[in-house]
């Protein structure tokens, strides 16, 4: 009876060796003892708990950082916390089951969901209608040899917030009182020069001068001053030399702006 519970182990024992040496990648060699194979199986059991260990607190660590991001997010979706601009790049992290086929596992997975949060739209306030003065307005075509103290006509009018600028006259007329900046264009070519001045209540306030010897060039002058209400302001050609036309057209436009500095 002994001598065959003996031989049982025995057959036992020779079929778990050879398990772990199929399973360890150890050379079937009869003679690797026992001890080597529990050093293996020792060895094993450590590596799998140091990799539970680590992601248990990867886990812990993604779960208070989705508390935290929630808990963000809860306090701006309420109503006092509507001016809280929400970080670029925000992410919420959920926890999920990982499915094995049809079956979810006991097993529990924090799963990184990168669903970028667009920030809130921030709009700066425009100001009133009211207080906007700008225009600007260019010449649609060419215009055709001005002599000395002629107003320029910029008869295509883009902006004129305000209706201070008159596209017949040429003349902008401020409908408020302020600090304004000016700013004129002309563009000559082959042979043609001209100056071309701001007037301010007939005083001259800025010169642009250009000579155009051959092909085309554009000259063009800024200036800032205070105007009153009611103040008239407009471009004109220089008295003394002048020649040619002053050219405005797809390659560049001969033209004249202003804003009210608010």
């Amino acid at each position: 009876m002994d001598f065959a519970v003996c031989l049982l182990f025995g057959v036992i024992l020779t079929n778990c060796v050879s398990g772990l040496q199929e399973e360890s990648g150890l050379p079937e060699d009869p003679i690797i003892s026992l001890q080597s194979q529990i050093d293996f199986l020792m060895q094993k059991v450590s590596e799998l708990s140091r990799t539970s260990a680590l992601q248990k607190i990867e886990i812990d660590d993604l779960k208070t950082e989705n508390r935290n991001l929630l808990q963000f997010l809860s306090e701006v979706k309420s109503p006092q916390q509507h001016s809280q601009k929400i970080p670029d790049n925000l992410y919420v992290y959920e926890e999920e089951k990982i499915f094995d086929g049809n079956k979810a596992t006991d097993i529990q997975s924090v799963i990184r969901k990168e669903r970028l949060l667009l920030p809130l739209p921030q709009t700066t306030p425009s100001p009133p209608k009211e207080n906007v003065v700008a225009f600007y307005a260019y010449m649609s075509g060419d215009f055709l040899n001005p002599g000395g103290y002629q107003t320029l006509i910029y008869d295509t009018v883009i902006t004129n917030e305000g209706n201070g600028y008159h596209s017949a006259t040429g003349n902008f007329i401020a409908p408020q009182t302020g600090f304004y900046v000016f700013s004129w264009t002309m563009r000559l070519a082959n042979g043609e020069y001209h100056q071309a001045e701001l007037v301010h209540n007939h005083k001259v306030m800025g010169v642009a001068y250009l000579y155009a010897p051959t092909g085309d060039h554009m000259v063009s002058d800024v200036v800032c001053f205070y105007v009153n209400q009611g103040d008239d302001v407009f471009v004109r050609t220089q008295g003394g030399a002048n020649h040619g036309n002053i050219e405005s057209g797809y390659g560049g436009r001969s033209s004249f702006t202003g804003w009210k500095l608010n």
